[in-house]
């Protein structure tokens, strides 16, 4: 092990638990203390994380690394008991109105069987099989929320792309679309052109939720594929894939069919494409993906851009022989980039100079839970997934500078890399303070899903391999509380989920949507309502609404008409320009209107 890789491990060790502290301290000492109790989830992770290395020690390999208690389980038995729950949970879905608490519990017993999977693999398991498993997992979690509800619409962009995707189906044509979802057109005829094959059996917007939950659902095979010639361990690319579908926001943007969600996985694929021996094929597929990129949703090519750039220093400057970003790679990036802007150059000043405003100015449409500041406690208890991955890639990054094993220091850069984008990938206390101010750094997250899932499934292995059968106990217990906490948090289980944040459903129901096409029949005049009600009238009804401004001293003035979405407001806020919970809502203010409707989820007063 180099003396550079010394220096940064025992720096790395002592500096952790040293900047946790002054997280903590700093926002106490400012007065800040709910941003203290937000830090807890980062310095958590970052104290224990040196404390556990030292404990299971360097280069010592636990007697029972193979876990050989666990080989003699059948893959066989543990596949049929995945099979039983999965089966279980597909009728408690189809039998209830919202996906119950046990819902949860038993993914997290899913989760838990792939892990069983996942460790006690040898020869005579295929990895397909493991891969089988997880990615069914996944496809559950998203599918359950996609399939099941009504209408999916996530953050509300997913009103304009449904409604765009509608016409396509309708007409045979694209749309005259507005400038920002312009570059967009290839989805929707994607999306379009499928719903025709599925015909009148699968509306268009299911189409679409199809299309993303596989595209997601393929990203699994990649993700073990990227791993295994990134970290050339069998455990660690099975590890890998399971990190992979308990990140938050993977799950979330599988359910989220926009074309943002899709240049996720198409990075996913670029990185693995350039972990490939490179060839003519693999340059062709590299520049496939890269234009796949740019085309399908230009303003992600920036973020990808800087990653790939980090990734190109840190390599060199750590001295790795085995490259993943070669000159090649960052070349073709700038010239894809440059061309197709070039080609669009009208538009795209205008779009990104748009795309800079909202991902560092802030987008005004999407206001910052009011729990932030207020129920810090609530927050944190939707964080703990978050806390366990950040956990297992300082476990990974901290072992991995440790290794005195050729593979382990091959390609330390990568994990370099995932602890460079920490700030940025995890929703730490600096972020939330600056999406406060509105700033915006969290498309970051999008495309380093990969990066969390491969460094975290090395810190497992390690304490797997280095730690015997105690530690595999231990983590069993570890993996499924975090499979629960991963599929039950407020970020993707808005129906029901642990710990509910003041944020409103991803999903509109069908008395919902039937409330708002008969109201959108007999309105007079403007309409007043709030942000998600608005979206579907305007984008899918092609219809006029306001979104009401909490601001102004009376909400509902000047409007001729006012929509409720009721059922919503007595679960959640409703989200007009801010968050207005039921407490606060201004009842008195419509004592002087008349309910014309009430369908009991829905009410309108003119």
């Amino acid at each position: 092990m180099s003396r550079r890789l010394v220096a940064l491990s025992v720096g790395a060790m002592v500096a952790l638990p040293i900047v946790a502290v002054i997280g903590l301290a700093v926002p106490l000492w400012l007065g800040l203390s709910n941003l203290a109790v937000l830090g807890l989830y980062v310095a958590i992770p970052m104290v224990a994380s040196p404390l556990v290395v030292r404990r299971v020690g360097t280069d010592r390999i636990a007697r029972h690394t193979q876990l050989g208690s666990l080989g003699a389980v059948d893959w066989r038995f543990l596949s049929i008991v995945f099979h039983v729950i999965l089966s279980a949970l597909v009728l408690l879905v189809a039998s209830s109105e919202v996906r119950p608490t046990v819902f949860f519990l038993g993914v997290g017993a899913l989760y838990t069987t792939c892990f069983l999977l996942a460790v006690s693999t040898d020869e005579s398991t295929s990895r397909t099989i493991v891969l089988y498993h997880v990615a069914v997992a996944l496809l559950l979690v998203i599918f359950s929320v996609t399939l099941n509800y009504d209408f999916f619409v996530g953050r509300t962009d997913l009103s304009t792309h449904i409604s765009m995707t509608n016409f396509v189906v309708e007409t045979g044509s694209t749309p005259s679309q507005p400038a920002s979802y312009e570059p967009f057109v290839l989805w929707h005829a994607l999306a379009g052109a499928t719903s025709q094959v599925f015909g009148d059996w699968v509306s268009p917007h299911a189409t679409m939720y199809l299309l993303s939950g596989l595209t997601f659902g393929a990203g699994v095979p990649m993700m073990y594929s990227f791993a295994r010639r990134v970290y050339p361990n069998e455990r660690v690319g099975l590890l890998s894939c399971l990190l992979l579908i308990s990140v938050p926001m993977y799950i979330f943007y599988g359910m989220y069919s926009i074309p943002r969600s899709i240049t996720s996985v198409l990075f996913l694929g670029l990185l693995l494409a350039a972990v490939t021996p490179p060839s003519a094929r693999t340059r062709a597929l590299t520049l496939l993906f890269l234009l796949g990129i740019v085309v399908y949703h230009p303003v992600s090519i920036p973020f990808v851009l800087v990653i790939l750039g980090v990734l190109f220093v840190a390599e060199r400057l750590l001295g790795r022989r085995a490259r993943i970003v070669d000159g090649f790679l960052l070349a073709s990036a700038a010239l894809v980039t440059t061309t197709y802007w070039l080609y669009r150059a009208e538009f795209l000043v205008a779009r990104i100079a748009d795309a800079i405003v909202t991902s560092f100015a802030g987008s005004g449409g999407e206001s910052a839970p009011s729990s932030v500041l207020t129920a810090p406690w609530v927050e944190l208890a939707n964080y703990v997934p978050y806390a366990f991955l950040l956990g297992f890639v300082l476990l990974g990054f901290l072992f991995w500078l440790r290794s005195t094993r050729t593979h382990d220091t091959t390609f330390v850069a990568v994990g370099v890399l995932t602890v460079v984008l920490i700030p940025l990938v995890f929703p730490g206390p600096t972020l939330l303070l600056d999406s406060l101010v509105g700033v915006n750094v969290g498309r970051f997250e999008h495309y380093s899903f990969m990066l969390v899932a491969l460094t975290g499934a090395v810190g497992l292995h390690q304490l797997l391999r280095r730690g015997g059968f105690k530690a595999f106990v231990v983590l069993l217990l570890v993996v499924s509380c975090f499979s629960v906490a991963a599929v039950s948090n407020d970020f993707v289980a808005t129906d029901n989920p642990m710990v509910e944040r003041p944020f409103y459903t991803y999903y509109l129901t069908e008395q919902e949507r039937a409330s708002f096409e008969a109201i959108d029949e007999r309105r007079a005049g403007e309409i007043g309502a709030d942000r998600v009600t608005c979206r579907y009238l305007t984008e899918v009804r092609s219809s006029t609404c306001t979104i009401a401004n909490a601001a102004d001293e009376d909400l509902f003035a000047g409007y001729d008409g006012v929509v409720v979405r009721e059922g919503e407001l007595e679960r959640r806020p409703l989200q007009f320009r801010e968050y207005v919970p039921e407490s606060e809502f201004p009842r008195e203010e419509l004592n002087d209107r008349h309910r014309v409707y009430d369908s009991g989820s829905v009410s309108y007063y003119a």
